[in-house]
């Protein structure tokens, strides 16, 4: 299988995302199947490259604006305070919520070179990964299995504003993942079909997280932590949700029974991090919170430390501790647990899927100081417990979080959804009354030869009573002969893009630039034939190598665009998929509830557009590659043939 993985993050930004997906990624390959990683660009980072085996394609292609990030941040940050319910003042209308337009437009940047990309390399599965890319549906050809894992919380005392914006979207996706049962059942009631839904938890490399004989000493002295304390660690990021308070609040009660500890925490800036200063304000509180209670002695920030690295300190630890206010499932935990250590951990989200109060370790409440004061010192004060839980916690793991039982659960519901889409995915199974309108080419589409319809054809077309929209190369007067002779367009595209023309009004929208004029000034004097309509110049496509030589200067500003024999030459930006996008919108149609039907190359840039894409059986073969069926028959037949099946 060939499958493109979407995120905003990805190894090595720190992150449980980042490095399930990074352990996802690796095993799904190791078996065969073709990966590409596909996340958010910050400046100065390259456009692709390999990690750890795995090749990145980053986008967009220009660095988004430091607003837009600031903006998009903003708006992730009050979003996932109201899925857990601290956030007051959240709108009915989540497009009131500042932010929501740079989050809209982010997503829109990312989508947009997503649908370049598997146009140009069609992917047999594309799996978004949470809610920052949301949107990204709106992009991904329908005929692609589109899985969205989401690894944020979903409770059904959410806001009904929020639920169902979130459920609409959510319905967009083949398959919608959740790390739990309880998460699933919510957004099922919320309105989510339940066959849309799978339950997976997140993966950890258990592999590689696994019970070792270290030297304490030596990683205690590599970390600048005092050789005879005994180490709580905690993995995780400082941000609003997580446990750095709670324990940090305990410890003075720890203390003053022991000082022989150290609270040390992993974690540094995450990709969110770097985009916006946002979360620095929770590090400032965290560092205030240590100076006030005078435990710089006992409180260790080791910042981001190399993944490789994490197995060793994990088994350096006593307790592995994660306290958040809330936590979808908490990877931290499971790489404890695989390391053979007690957890204490809080009573939210994932982490009671994981431990077993009085079992693996201990469950306390949010902000419950004395109750997590009492369990470390509990847990400190005697190895037996310690390795006694820490057995169980590897019992857990070898249960049910292996990391294989993971992956094989991933490449069943990638199968079973490839194997759906092949058989439903097909014209018949398509509801007519669902289709809002039918696009198609012309030539070597509609028609065969002598620029005519068939009878049969133009029968079949007005017996559907759907809108028919017309996008040809042909110039704007021939267009307007083909509109007085066929009475079933209600917008023709002309000119490979460059016009809009209305029948029934008269309306023509053209879209020209001085460059395409200066061009027409140059090649009116060359030697070789030239053809020009009102924008578009036309040529033998054997000539294109001396067309662009002659018009150097101009070629940034100017589209060479092959259709079968001749060559097009058009503004740079203009192109049969743009405008139909612009009628599309205007005429308030769905792009994904549409028929694209279409034979020749310059038909690309409209199989972009997310609707149902059909190649004739006399198509150029890179279009044949990006259908979703190609008819059995050429030509005006085949048209013929999408039209009885969708009449079936």
């Amino acid at each position: 299988m060939k499958i493109y993985f979407a995120s905003q993050s990805f190894y090595p930004h720190i992150g449980g995302v980042s490095t399930y997906l990074l352990n996802l990624q690796k095993e799904v390959q190791k078996l065969g199947n073709e990966v590409l990683e596909i996340h958010l660009r910050l400046p100065n980072q390259l456009l692709e490259e390999e990690i750890q085996g795995i090749r990145i394609h980053r986008v967009p292609k220009e660095p988004l604006s430091k607003e837009l990030l600031e903006g998009y941040s903003h708006f992730k940050e009050v979003f996932q305070k109201a899925i857990l319910g601290s956030e007051n003042n959240f709108p009915a209308n989540i497009m009131e919520l500042e932010g929501y337009e740079e989050f809209f437009n982010v997503n829109k940047a990312f989508g947009e070179e997503v649908r370049e990309l598997l146009e140009m390399h069609p992917a047999e599965i594309v799996h978004v990964h949470d809610f920052q890319l949301v949107f990204l549906y709106k992009y991904v050809p329908r005929g692609t299995p589109l899985l969205l894992t989401w690894h944020g919380p979903f409770y059904s005392k959410m806001k009904e504003g929020l639920k169902k914006f979130i459920i609409e979207n959510m319905k967009e996706y083949d398959k919608v993942i959740f790390s739990s049962l309880k998460y699933q059942k919510a957004a099922v009631k919320a309105g989510l079909l339940k066959e849309k839904t799978e339950v997976l938890h997140p993966i950890a490399n258990t592999n590689k997280f696994v019970p070792l004989s270290v030297d304490k000493k030596k990683i205690r002295k590599k970390y600048k932590i005092p050789r005879n304390r005994k180490i709580i660690l905690c993995v995780q990021r400082p941000d609003w949700r997580s446990s750095h308070f709670q324990l940090i609040k305990a410890l003075p009660r720890v203390l003053k029974k022991t000082k022989k500890v150290a609270l040390v925490f992993v974690g540094g800036k995450s990709l969110s991090g770097k985009i916006s200063s946002v979360r620095d304000t929770y590090q400032q509180e965290i560092d205030d919170l240590v100076k006030k209670l005078k435990l710089s002695r006992y409180v260790f920030f080791l910042g981001n430390i190399d993944y490789g690295e994490l197995p060793e300190l994990y088994n350096t630890a006593e307790i592995v501790a994660s306290t958040p206010k809330m936590e979808t499932f908490g990877l931290s935990i499971t790489e404890g647990m695989s390391c053979g250590k007690p957890i204490l951990g809080t009573r939210v989200g994932g982490i009671p899927l994981q431990v077993k109060n009085n079992v693996n370790g201990f469950l306390v409440k949010v902000d419950d100081i004395k109750s997590t004061s009492e369990k470390i010192l509990k847990l400190l004060s005697s190895r037996k417990l310690r390795r006694k839980m820490g057995q169980e916690s590897l019992k857990i793991i070898k249960r049910k979080f292996r990391i294989e039982k993971g992956i094989e659960k991933h490449l069943k519901i990638y199968q079973n959804l490839l194997k759906k889409k092949s058989e439903f995915w097909r014209l018949e199974m398509l509801n007519l009354e669902n289709i809002q309108a039918i696009i198609t080419d012309f030539d070597r589409t509609l028609s065969s030869k002598n620029g005519r319809i068939k009878s049969k054809l133009l029968k079949k077309m007005k017996s559907l009573e759907k809108p028919f929209i017309l996008v040809t190369g042909k110039k704007l007067e021939d267009v307007k002969e083909l509109c007085k002779r066929y009475h079933v367009w209600q917008v023709v595209i002309a000119e490979n893009g460059a016009i809009i023309y209305f029948p029934k009004t008269k309306k023509t929208v053209i879209f020209t630039s001085p460059y395409i004029q200066q061009a027409r000034e140059i090649l009116r004097n060359s030697e070789i034939l030239i053809a020009f309509g009102q924008v578009i110049i036309s040529s033998k496509v054997e000539n294109m190598k001396k067309l662009k030589e002659i018009l150097k200067p101009l070629r940034k500003k100017l589209s060479f665009q092959k259709n079968i024999d001749e060559v097009m030459i058009l503004p740079e930006g203009v192109n049969k998929g743009e405008s139909v996008s612009r009628v599309l919108e205007e005429l308030e149609i769905k792009p994904e509830k549409t028929i694209i039907i279409g034979d020749a190359e310059n038909d690309i840039p409209l199989f972009k557009i997310p609707g149902y894409r059909v190649a004739v059986a006399n198509a150029d073969r890179k279009l044949k590659k990006l259908a979703d069926e190609v008819t059995k028959k050429s030509s005006e037949e085949g048209v013929i043939e999408v039209l009885d099946k969708l009449q079936m």
